[in-house]
């Protein structure tokens, strides 16, 4: 874990500093902006939680905005008291951004929105338990991020059909990784998934309640994930024997399954989609009970499987 007042140089030569609990307060991001001058500037922030009585305020923020123009990646946990404000500083000052992770923050549309309009550079956005961020924001992202290739979003009440349609359908020919979790969607978000899901080579769905098997026999057989590499699916009641098997027509050049805590699958929908993806490489399957060893081995006969693991 990188602790306040050390540099580190990433992969992707970012000086990176990172803030959390006590050591998050205002006039600590404001010294980050006098020391990191000198060392060609910041490259990327990271704030975890806030001091309770002196914590990271839209004032801090805007410091970051003023001296640090070179920003390229911003991650915002479980700072309350931080607003729209912040963020909207943070975006017109630093408008290199290309990554930007939200958990537990009361930022709203409003502040997605500017980013969408002032950072083209951006391609990766996280977006977790954050109750106020909607179909709005998303619909910004899709019509003004034109680099977006990897979005995650979970558990944010306001997100629903229109804003996962607006997204896919706009950023169809560039975004590679999608995760949806916790989200209050139905069988039309999966539809529009693999209708527009061109790009897409790593797909994670997790705690969908409202899809039904429609829904995933549909994102199947919508023929659109045909790049389709890494296939994740958690906790999802609309996985059935009839949608894996859509699955695998749709998704022929599928390397990695993962499947967990899917109770209605079958050895009967093993062997229907081993028969589909000749490309599977490695097959993971928890707590899916209904599923024998005969269903976990069908698909060595058919497929290049180097592992399989049931638990």
């Amino acid at each position: 874990m990188i602790q306040e007042d050390t540099q580190e140089i990433e992969s992707d030569g970012y000086l990176t500093r990172c803030l959390e609990g006590k050591k998050a307060t205002d006039i600590r991001l404001a010294s980050i902006t006098v020391g990191t001058g000198s060392c060609g500037g910041l490259g990327k922030l990271i704030i975890r939680g806030s001091n309770s009585t002196r914590g990271v305020t839209n004032v801090g923020l805007s410091a970051i905005a003023r001296g640090c123009p070179s920003l390229r990646a911003l991650s915002l946990w479980n700072v309350p008291s931080i607003g729209d404000e912040g963020l909207i500083e943070i975006v017109k000052g630093c408008n290199k951004l290309e990554k930007l992770d939200l958990s537990q923050c009361l930022i709203s549309d409003k502040s997605l929105i500017a980013t969408a309009n002032n950072c083209p550079n951006l391609n990766q956005i996280t977006i977790e338990s954050c109750p106020r961020i909607g179909n709005e924001g998303l619909q910004a992202v899709g019509k003004c991020c034109l680099n977006l290739q990897s979005i995650s979003i979970k558990d944010c009440p306001l997100v629903g059909v229109q804003g996962i349609a607006s997204l896919l359908s706009s950023a169809s020919y560039t975004l590679k990784r999608v995760k949806l979790q916790a989200l209050d969607i139905t069988d039309v978000s999966l539809a529009v998934v693999g209708h527009y899901g061109r790009a897409i080579n790593d797909l994670v769905l997790t705690g969908l309640q409202k899809v039904s098997e429609k829904g995933f026999w549909v994102m199947g057989n919508a023929q659109g994930l045909q790049k389709l590499k890494v296939f994740t699916i958690t906790s999802c009641r609309g996985v059935t024997d009839l949608t894996l098997e859509a699955v695998g027509k749709g998704c022929p050049n599928l390397k990695q399954l993962c499947f967990r805590k899917c109770s209605f699958l079958s050895d009967n929908g093993m062997v229907a989609f081993a028969k589909t993806v000749a490309s599977l490489e490695s097959l993971q399957l928890e707590e899916c009970n209904r599923i024998t060893q005969s269903g976990v081995l069908s698909p060595l006969s058919t497929t290049t499987l180097k592992a399989a693991v049931a638990v």
